[in-house]
């Protein structure tokens, strides 16, 4: 039967379930506020939006809350839900809730079995179950005790929102049986019924108003965070307090609605719902909360206005790279390009910072998607596609120079090759044949070089060769493994980064030799070399040092730019003035400047000591 089976999904263990109702005392209760009530039977209720309170001076230290059966039952676990969840993790933060409790079963002899719990708290991590094991033959009643709590941002009454008991494994119980006959009689059927039309007729309300209609959506959030009204007052009857929140699932048609009103004030009514199940439903709602808080913050970027330079975030000029590092390429003129990997969309910025155009999707979205697997939901500045002009999390970015203009050329994950010809209009796109999938989180394995009118792929420690227009040129496998970065050397040659060594191969997969020595220093553990717009080898360290070469091999200089640490660096040189993408920012600094205030301390240094 239905019942049966949602009983299954939450983990129920209802065995030896007293026939009449259990009774509920606590040492105290905290008083109404607002309206809001939290007496002790509140927290057997098997509402989540609901709450047990002490009401003790101090951190509600010593308080109890007492469960007496009304005869000796088994009892195999105990699960608590601390806290005051109406509002989720903000109300969780606002009210006192418990950090350690004990536990206490009495038997019918007298002797008492008990078990502390120390809980993690809600108002860091948000709402959460605790399934404690405490078990006990012919137990008569329950008590939790308070020892200590997390102290409150608002309110000082420590909160427990439900207390079950056996809700870990074990044979669904006759009182269940019962109501889901009552479940499948016309009765229940018609009830059923009735809820489906009273969701949808609380949709109309929410979508026929300006602003949406608050009522009609609190309605719909409290259905799907504590069960639909009609199978409440069927739990109350028939089942006793302290096993009430195990046999009311959430209302799946309210859970329905709101994910497609997709407004994100309904997280908390989901959070709850998803702490009433386990197993696939569990995480299907912990992924509809993801969607939620991914839409919410989609909504908050498109609101805010940040600077292009040195902003992280979903809106025009931000940066995303969830860890990745952004490629990063110069063009004549001086603009930046930049690969946003996570927000699937390549960004030119002017010399000035202001952005001047984006690729990718045209609309921001939730999204996903994120290399060869998927990450939990979050709010990107474009839905990642593989349509004409859309990306999925690009990696490399370079910039073919002409005297009228620039063709960049851009690799994404997806192994989809990209170029955007000098008027900014996409001229072509196509894919490579790779054998396997390049990996996220490993300082990027997927690079491009561009060779006079040859595009270099590097993807893990396979090259491909291909024109301007996409024809397949040649193949080769990298006999180092999956470099960290690549560049065009003289002759027709290719740089490969690997460790702190620079490797020359052929374009046929000859392997060279080594070619910096020990020219770039020691103690870095991330690098980037680029070539500026007069073709001078530069390179930047994670150590914040920037190297500039005469040829390769041998340093013109070596300054500090900065004393903050750069994580995994991609590194562009315009004039002197070196841009690089770290943590999802661009930073900028003028290298020779920085050189030239190098040498006046060093000479103001050897006077000091000559003197």
């Amino acid at each position: 039967m239905r019942l049966a089976a949602e009983a299954a999904i939450l983990g129920l263990a209802l065995a030896a379930v007293p026939a009449s109702a259990a009774t509920v005392q606590a040492s105290s209760t905290a008083p109404p506020d607002e309206g809001v009530r939290f007496d002790a039977e509140l927290a057997y209720d098997g509402l989540l939006a609901t709450s047990w309170a002490e009401g003790e001076m101090g951190d509600g230290a010593g308080s109890t809350l007492t469960l007496r059966f009304d005869r000796a039952i088994d009892v195999e676990s105990v699960t608590i839900w601390p806290g005051l969840l109406s509002e989720g993790q903000r109300s969780a933060r606002e009210q006192a809730r418990p950090h350690t409790v004990t536990l206490t079963l009495t038997l019918g002899d007298k002797s008492k079995v008990t078990q502390e719990v120390r809980l993690p708290d809600p108002g860091e991590i948000g709402p959460l179950r605790q399934d404690v094991a405490v078990a006990a033959k012919g137990a008569v009643s329950l008590e939790v005790r308070i020892d200590q709590a997390y102290r409150g941002a608002i309110r000082s009454d420590c909160a427990i929102a439900e207390v079950a008991i056996n809700h870990a494994g074990g044979a669904t119980p006759a009182v269940l049986d019962r109501l889901a006959a009552w479940q499948q009689s016309d009765a229940g059927k018609k009830a059923d019924e009735k809820d489906v039309a009273d969701v949808a007729a609380l949709v109309a309300l929410i979508q026929a108003a300006q602003f949406g209609d608050r009522d009609s959506l609190r309605a719909l959030m409290d259905r799907a965070g504590d069960g639909a009204p009609y199978l409440r007052s069927q739990v109350r009857s028939l089942v006793p307090a302290g096993f009430r929140l195990a046999a009311l699932p959430p209302d799946p048609h309210a859970i329905q609605a709101l994910l497609g009103l997709a407004d994100s004030n309904a997280i908390p009514a989901i959070e709850r719902a998803a702490l009433r199940v386990r197993g696939r439903e569990q995480a299907r709602l912990e992924d509809v909360v993801e969607r939620f808080e991914a839409y919410q913050e989609l909504i908050g970027g498109r609101n805010r206005n940040m600077p292009a330079f040195g902003a992280s975030g979903i809106s025009p000029g931000g940066l995303r790279g969830l860890g990745e590092p952004l490629g990063l390429a110069i063009d004549p003129f001086g603009s930046l390009w930049v690969a946003d990997t996570g927000n699937h969309r390549v960004q030119r910025f002017g010399d000035d910072g202001a952005l001047e155009k984006a690729w990718g999707s045209a609309e921001a979205d939730i999204t996903n998607v994120w290399f060869p697997k998927t990450r939990n939901w979050y709010a990107a500045g474009a839905k990642p596609g593989t349509d004409k002009g859309q990306f999925t999390a690009p990696v490399a970015v370079r910039v073919l120079p002409s005297k009228t203009g620039a063709t960049a050329v851009v690799l994404d994950a997806a192994g989809r090759v990209t170029v955007i010809g000098e008027d900014d209009v996409v001229r072509a796109v196509w894919d490579i044949e790779e054998t396997a999938p390049i990996s996220a989180g490993v300082g990027g394995e997927g690079h491009l070089v561009l060779m006079g009118k040859r595009i270099v792929v590097i993807w893990g420690n396979e090259g491909y060769l291909f024109s301007m227009d996409g024809e397949a040129m040649g193949q080769f496998a990298i006999e180092d493994g999956s470099p960290v970065g690549a560049v065009a050397l003289p002759g027709g040659k290719l740089g490969l980064m690997f460790d702190k060594q620079l490797v020359q191969y052929s374009l046929d997969g000859f392997r060279h030799g080594e070619l910096l020595g020990d020219s770039m220093g020691r103690g870095f553990e991330s690098w980037d070399l680029t070539y500026d717009e007069k073709g001078k080898l530069w390179a930047v360290t994670d150590q914040g040092v920037v190297v500039k070469f005469k040829k390769l091999g041998v340093p013109e200089f070596r300054v500090q730019v900065s004393e903050t640490s750069f994580e995994v660096p991609r590194v562009a040189v315009w004039d002197g003035h070196v841009f690089v993408t770290s943590r999802d920012k661009i930073l900028h600094f003028d290298a020779l400047e920085a050189r030239r205030l190098a040498e006046l301390a060093d000479e103001e240094a050897k006077t000091d000591d000559s003197e």
